[in-house]
Formats: C-alpha cells, sequence, structure tokens
C-alpha cells in the first residue's frame, strides 16, 4: 500500500527503523573504539605486588590501599599498610604518592635471655612523576613504556633505639635521608590478557648515626587472564575476574651502621605471588599468595621471609572540581 495522506507503506517504515538502529549500533560501536584507551584503568586489571605500573588516565585520580602481613624467622610479625595516591595530569603524565604504616616485633636473644623487642609508625614517603614515552592504542589493545622519577623523603626514622641500643633493620622504619628514585615500567593489555613489568632503583645515602640501608634494585614482572566473562561483550566496560601471577626480584647494597660497613646485610631475594582480583568499572579488589623463592642473604643468623599474604582495594575517582574550574577560565 502505498503512501496516502498520512498513511505510510509499512515496509518503508520498517526498513527506516533498521537504517537508524544500523546507525546507532555502529555509531555506539565507534564511540566504545574512541573510548577504549581511555577508560584503559577501568577495563583492565592492575599489578597486585608494585605500584609503578599502575594505569591511571588524564584527569583521573586512584587511591589504592593495601594490607600486608610479614612473617619471618626470629619470631619477626609485622604488618604494612602502604597507601598510594594516583593523578593522571596529562594523557602521558602520571604524578604518584605513597605513604606506608607499619608495625613489627622480633625475638632477641641476649646474655640475659631471650628479648622482645618491637616498633612502629610511618615509614618513607615517595613521590615521583611517571611520563608515557611510547604508546600504542589499538581498538582492543594498548601498551605503554614510561620512564619515572622521585624521591623519598624521609618521614621514617633510622634512629630507633631500645634499652639494648639501636634497634635492627627490620625495626626501623626510615632511610633518614632523601633517597632518589628512578625506574622505568611498561604494560601491555587486551581483553583477555594483560602484562606488566618495571626496573627501578632506589638510592640510599650514608649516614653517620642510626642505620642507612643498602641502595636497592628492584625488578617486577606480572602477567594476567581475565577468567570471567568467558566472552567479552562488544560493547560495554563489565565486571571481571582476573587471575595473576607475579615476580618480584629485590637486590640490596650492603647496610652502614653509624657510618661504619655491616657485615651481615644486602643480599639477592625473589619472590613469586598468585592473586585472584575482582575489577569493576570504579574499584578493584584482590587477595594473593606471596611465596619466597630465593634468598640469599650472606652473613650469619639473617632473617629469611616465610610465606604469607596480602589483600587490596583500588579506587578510581573523577578528576577535581578545581581542574575544570580552571579549564572553564
Amino acid at each position: 500500500m502505498e503512501k496516502d495522506g498520512s498513511r505510510t507503506h509499512p515496509a518503508r517504515v520498517e526498513a527506516a527503523n533498521n537504517l537508524l538502529h544500523f546507525r546507532v549500533s555502529i555509531s555506539n560501536r565507534f564511540f566504545t573504539l574512541l573510548l577504549l584507551p581511555a577508560t584503559v584503568p577501568f577495563l583492565f586489571a592492575s599489578p597486585a605486588t608494585f605500584v609503578t605500573a599502575l594505569p591511571v588516565a588524564k584527569e583521573q585520580m586512584l587511591v589504592r590501599f593495601n594490607a600486608q602481613p610479614t612473617f619471618s624467622t626470629r619470631q619477626f610479625h609485622g604488618v604494612q599498610f602502604p597507601i598510594t595516591v594516583g593523578y593522571g595530569l596529562t594523557s602521558r603524565w602520571g604524578l604518584f604518592a605513597n605513604i606506608n604504616q607499619g608495625f613489627g616485633s622480633l625475638t632477641q636473644n641476649t646474655s640475659a635471655g631471650s628479648v622482645r623487642l618491637s616498633s612502629g609508625g610511618s615509614s618513607d614517603t615517595l613521590f615521583y612523576a611517571r611520563y608515557t614515552l611510547y604508546k600504542r592504542d589499538k581498538p582492543k589493545s594498548t601498551f605503554r613504556i614510561a620512564p619515572l622519577a622521585g624521591a623519598f623523603l624521609p618521614t621514617g626514622d633510622s634512629r630507633l633505639r631500645s634499652p639494648l641500643g639501636l634497634l635492627p633493620k627490620a625495626l626501623q622504619t626510615g632511610s633518614g635521608t632523601v633517597d632518589p628514585y628512578v625506574g622505568v615500567a611498561a604494560g601491555f593489555n587486551n581483553l583477555r590478557i594483560g602484562m606488566a613489568a618495571d626496573s627501578t632503583y632506589r638510592y640510599n645515602a650514608v649516614t653517620t648515626s642510626g642505620l642507612s640501608p643498602g641502595s636497592q634494585f628492584r625488578a617486577d614482572a606480572q602477567f594476567e587472564v581475565k577468567l570471567y566473562p568467558i566472552h567479552m561483550p562488544e560493547e560495554g566496560l563489565p565486571k571481571l575476574v582476573v587471575f595473576s601471577v607475579e615476580s618480584n626480584y629485590v637486590q640490596e647494597g650492603k647496610d652502614h651502621v653509624n657510618g661504619l660497613f655491616a657485615v651481615n646485610s644486602g643480599g639477592r631475594i625473589l619472590r613469586q605471588d598468585a592473586v585472584l582480583e575482582l575489577s569493576t568499572l570504579h574499584w578493584q579488589i584482590g587477595l594473593g599468595a606471596q611465596l619466597p623463592l630465593v634468598q640469599d642473604l650472606p652473613g650469619a643468623t639473617r632473617m629469611k621471609q616465610r610465606s604469607t599474604f596480602f589483600l587490596f582495594y583500588e579506587y578510581y575517582l573523577a578528576a577535581p572540581t578545581w581542574r575544570h574550574a580552571r579549564n572553564r577560565s
């Protein structure tokens, strides 16, 4: 039936509706492809045991809360509560801060018998900037290489004492100096797998009083697989269940005590981690187990780490209102 007054051919109406639906579908998919690189921090999980490769988009802020108990020989028990804050200043520049509050106790043998020692408080505070030197974004994947630089500020204490004298290194909370910090981080993600790695160096200067820890080189790597959903949707940002395997290598130089060389110090440690994460648009939560594989610690009566676990919660926030107000002015 042809158009007659207010009447319209049904076939033409159906064709018009199909064309409109097709255009909307194409527009939505195109918008999703454009939006994907900007929403990478939300779509993909993050490394659990190192923060240098944490993804943060432009004008996004992330806050990560961690809790990690520590169990070692010599009846050492401790717990650390590091908090990391990151902000995407631009599409390439990211600013980060890391603060830490902790507690530890151990048993020390003396001529009068075993003595229980303990300490707690804030550790040194880390500030650093990260610049994305190279990035390659595709509709369903992203790759980044980003050098970083900053410093540890001496908000901890390297001169904590007990009636027996200077406390052991495990109970000191800082280095006592401003410590330069440099490194590089890289990350790759697609809809099913992700990888991240970093390499960093912290230079610790020697002081004439208290404990001066040796400089530290660290290298980390992560590989993750999205277990759920089994079939990724073409559009939208789904909830993800992610399994991650991570490795952490730490090499420390020799310590100094009151400016003098400490023989029983330094060494190499390799840890292996397995992490299960739940990730949504705005937050991630994870539970992991950590196993020390190698502990090459020269010297006598060195304290060695035992297996442990850790938790983390990460939340992404919108840009601060002052940033938008400044851009409008």
